[in-house]
């Protein structure tokens, strides 16, 4: 191992749209992590992989932290929770400057203080707040034990952030090996992407429940030398969320099909065909056996 060589596993943690997402895709220079102004918008953990000549760092974008009221929520704070208390070099708690404090970010500053793990507090969206230092303060003054850890204010949307962000983070990068190699941005499958690009879709084009109400099941994915080929199976709990889905004469769903298409297609760098099928399972979101064959179950390890 080069004994010059950095690496550190690094979590990113806090609510619902804090910005976590934007902030690794900004730090990858990559539209890695799917972005939407729909809270909960990242579901499972993602790891993205930042590689220079002499440190690799390996990003974990967590679920948003957040109470909900669906199995789906709670395997989904399970997931965020698990990350940091495991295997875990510095936690990067993303605190949005735009919004009020209260119970949630409570919730969160709780869970980051009971990991035990390093803590660097990213004080997001300084462009929508009027006071950013301030706000920071008072961020402090109502959780007194994370007074000590280290801290950056940044808007995650702006590129300036990115050497910002990197420069706070030397001191708790340690020598270390190279987990992946150099070209790699992330250890996830094309279908996990696949699934993504057409969750992505159908929240952008539709709204109210549906996009929570829905999950993206990839039934099979074929690479030729031609295209790569997609079917996807959308699944929703009611009539309804499906009528809206579909749209008339199939007007959404093909919409939503061609979208994700461009996207996946950019991606791989060849032609993508996707076939999309929208199936009504009822109450999917708190059918543990469901979750569980989707690989979406997640339990909560011991500390």
């Amino acid at each position: 191992m080069d004994s010059n060589f950095r690496s550190a596993f690094i979590a990113f943690v806090g609510r619902p749209n804090s910005g976590k997402s934007t902030l690794m895709n900004t730090l990858l220079g990559e539209q890695l992590s799917i972005v939407t102004s729909l809270p909960q918008t990242t579901r499972r953990n993602l790891k993205g992989i930042y590689t220079s000549e002499n440190m690799q760092l390996v990003f974990v974008d967590t679920p948003g932290i957040h109470k909900g009221k669906h199995a789906l929520n709670e395997s989904m704070l399970k997931e965020a929770s698990n990350v940091i208390n495991e295997g875990i070099d510095l936690v990067c708690y993303i605190v949005d400057l735009s919004r009020d404090f209260g119970d949630e970010e409570a919730s969160v500053a709780n869970m980051v203080k009971r990991s035990g793990n390093t803590v660097m507090i990213v004080f997001n969206k300084k462009d929508m707040c009027e006071n950013p230092v301030k706000k920071a303060e008072q961020f402090f003054e109502l959780f007194t034990d994370l007074n000590k850890s280290s801290f950056i204010i940044v808007s995650a949307i702006d590129k300036a952030s990115r050497t910002v962000f990197l420069q706070a983070v030397s001191p708790y990068v340690h020598e270390g090996p190279k987990y992946y190699d150099e070209e790699s941005l992330t250890d996830e499958s094309l279908r996990f992407f696949a699934a993504e690009y057409i969750r992505k879709q159908v929240i952008l084009n539709t709204r109210e429940e549906v996009p929570h109400a829905v999950f993206v099941e990839i039934e099979s994915y074929k690479e030729t030398e031609e295209s790569h080929n997609v079917d996807a199976t959308i699944h929703v709990e009611t009539n309804g969320q499906r009528g809206i889905i579909v749209g008339k004469k199939g007007s959404v769903i093909n919409k939503i099909r061609k979208a994700a298409e461009e996207e996946l297609a950019e991606l791989t760098g060849t032609k993508v065909k996707i076939t999309c099928h929208v199936k009504v399972s009822p109450k999917w979101r708190d059918n543990e056996s469901f979750l569980s064959r989707m690989g979406m179950l997640e339990k909560a390890k011991p500390k």
